[in-house]
């Protein structure tokens, strides 16, 4: 497993699209950021807050799902797959492997991204900048952040049925994208569908208090999500040949 483990990190540091990816990441709140010096100089402090976890919500899954997607489209395209398929190895670790250091690339961007909104945070909002407003952002920024990682887990099944194709793990992404951006507008009266449907879910999570019955739908049927499309991914891939 840790040989898999040192060989996944090696292929997404050649990755180029892993690389912009945390570019495009860190760049949501420095915009943010350079919105509010420049052209919004008035807004508040929440609605500063919640127009980065709205953009985030839009783009942080569109880039998880443009990495993997690249990831894995090289690795067929190339062939190196065939390595894997035909080797003597357990093709569950190398998935495991893959869905680690994915996971890990993922963790260092969001952290860089989170450093940068307390920064934001602290520049933009000296007065605000209090023990409790920070606990709220942080936990609210790293709660979405996780939660959409599990919820995108199914983008690496259709990576591995499409093998070589490109555009249905895309498709897939854009449409995580909008449900997810679209769960932060959801009426009162849905919002129980919203909880079970785990894209909008991710949201909604952050919009209930914890300790409510909307969040432990939220929580049950993201964690279900993220445990159907990896087990799908090593049916799939346990079933393909060269």
């Amino acid at each position: 497993m840790h040989n898999a483990v040192c060989s996944e990190i090696i292929k997404f540091r050649r990755n180029k699209m892993a690389w912009m990816g945390t570019l495009i990441i860190v760049t949501i709140p420095l915009f943010m950021i350079w919105n509010r010096l420049v052209i919004d100089p008035q807004r508040e402090y929440m609605e500063w807050l919640m127009s980065v976890l709205m953009l985030n919500t839009l783009i942080l899954p569109i880039v998880n799902g443009f990495v993997i997607t690249s990831n894995m489209q090289r690795e067929y395209q190339d062939r190196t797959i065939r390595n894997i398929l035909t080797a003597p190895v357990s093709r569950e670790k190398f998935m495991a492997a893959k869905l680690v250091v994915w996971f890990l690339w993922y963790l260092i961007s969001i952290c860089l991204l989170e450093m940068i909104v307390t920064a934001g945070c602290y520049t933009l909002f000296p007065v605000e900048f209090t023990t409790g407003n920070m606990r709220y952002a942080l936990f609210l920024l790293i709660q979405n952040n996780f939660f959409s990682f599990i919820a995108g887990i199914p983008i690496l099944w259709i990576c591995v049925k499409q093998q070589a194709l490109f555009y249905p793990s895309m498709l897939a992404t854009l449409g995580s994208a909008v449900l997810q951006a679209a769960g932060l507008q959801v009426s009162e009266e849905l919002i129980l569908p919203a909880c079970v449907c785990p894209w909008t879910a991710v949201s909604i999570s952050g919009l209930v208090e914890v300790d409510t019955f909307y969040y432990w739908i939220c929580l049950v049927s993201i964690f279900l999500c993220g445990l159907v499309g990896f087990m799908g991914t090593i049916i799939s891939f346990g079933n393909q040949d060269q």
